[in-house]
């Protein structure tokens, strides 16, 4: 039996956050790779689809929803330190997209310079430095959703208000994508803001980080030596939840095609019945790591490796995007296959991680 206290009693650092934050990461650099370097037969591929209707039901909301579930356990959780943390990130979303276009102009240079302009090639260059430059990601969607957070904590909403906030939202999504305008620049601001193009916006993923919010509140009352417990019975609970949206998803969506394009609509405009199931999803996730935590800290390597990887999952997830672009303008926008892309992942992740050592031990010099 587990039970909640009075007062919160759980403070410290909650282990199995690292180890879904890092698997998460891992698993994005595998998925950007059929976004970014695959031709036309990869990126329709099974193995992709496949890959990422299996892994929609997390991706970018398990990052949300523990941005929420951070902001909680930090120590800089007043409203002045969320604005400035949003801000950051908004400012960090334009550094990246002028960094991504600039890595693929130089590399495509290069590659030009010995080997000579394949043809065709120039074309999908200036598309996709015109794409990275008006690029917008979890960058631009977490600093939206701090700044969010900072009004809720300047108005000392309850954690009822959390609650009611996510149902909101699941529930009025699908009808706020539907917002457009006929002048430019405001279809431009309700699209970043309601996804009614298809695009990133950050509305329908404010549920997320309400529910993360949430869920370390609770988190915050359930003793350490009662998380087993604690574990058991809301990963049971939600892991049938779970279990019950997908058979469901799979059923009334069949076939590959189906299943993926359902997937993804939902993925980037979710509804109510998407976003719970989308939490119990990540409830199951927290409880399974929690019970293969004392096995995989066995597996030294891999348990630091996860650790370092959710730590600096920001740098991370900014780096191995520039990493792709690098590789596909070196390589003139070859269409790489499936296989291409499944190793070309782990090479990017090597040297992603070997590039945010070096920045990091760069900045430690500096600072000494």
């Amino acid at each position: 039996m587990f039970s909640l206290k009075e007062k919160e009693v759980n403070t410290g650092r909650q282990r199995e956050l690292d180890l879904v934050k890092g698997f998460l990461m891992i698993m994005i650099v595998f998925i950007h790779s059929f976004q970014t370097i695959a031709g036309a037969a990869a990126a329709e591929s099974s193995v992709h689809k496949i890959m990422f209707a299996l892994f929609m039901p997390t991706g970018a909301c398990l990052y949300l929803f523990t941005m929420g579930f951070g902001s909680v356990f930090t120590r800089h959780s007043q409203p002045k330190d969320m604005v400035r943390n949003g801000i950051k990130l908004l400012i960090y979303q334009g550094i990246s997209n002028l960094c991504y276009a600039a890595v693929m102009t130089v590399s495509y240079a290069i590659r030009n310079s010995i080997t000579g302009e394949v043809a065709g090639s120039r074309e999908v260059f200036e598309a996709s430095r015109y794409s990275m430059l008006t690029f917008v990601n979890i960058f631009f969607i977490s600093g939206m959703c701090y700044l969010v957070l900072a009004l809720y904590r300047k108005l000392n909403v309850k954690l009822g208000g959390y609650i009611i906030s996510a149902l909101i939202v699941g529930i009025v999504t699908p009808f706020t994508k539907l917002l457009i305008s006929d002048n430019q620049a405001l279809n431009w601001l309700l699209d970043m803001t309601f996804g009614g193009k298809g695009e990133t916006s950050f509305f329908p993923y404010l549920s997320y980080v309400f529910l993360g919010y949430v869920f370390a509140k609770v988190i915050r009352k359930v003793p350490e030596d009662e998380k087993g417990a604690f574990y058991k019975k809301s990963g049971l609970v939600c892991g049938i939840v779970a279990a019950a949206w997908f058979v469901i998803c799979i059923v009334m969506h069949p076939g590959v095609d189906g299943f993926f394009n359902y997937m993804i609509e939902q993925y980037r405009t979710p509804g109510l019945v998407k976003v719970v199931g989308t939490f119990c999803s990540i409830i199951l996730v927290f409880a399974v790591a929690f019970f293969l935590m004392p096995i995989i800290e066995k597996w030294k390597f891999v348990y630091n490796k996860l650790c370092y990887y959710s730590r600096q999952i920001s740098k991370m997830y900014a780096v191995h995007i520039g990493v792709y672009w690098t590789i596909a303008a070196f390589a003139a926008f070859y269409e790489f296959s499936v296989r291409d892309c499944l190793i070309l992942s782990v090479v990017v992740l090597i040297v992603t991680d070997l590039l945010v050592q070096g920045y990091l031990k760069l900045t430690d010099k500096l600072k000494g």
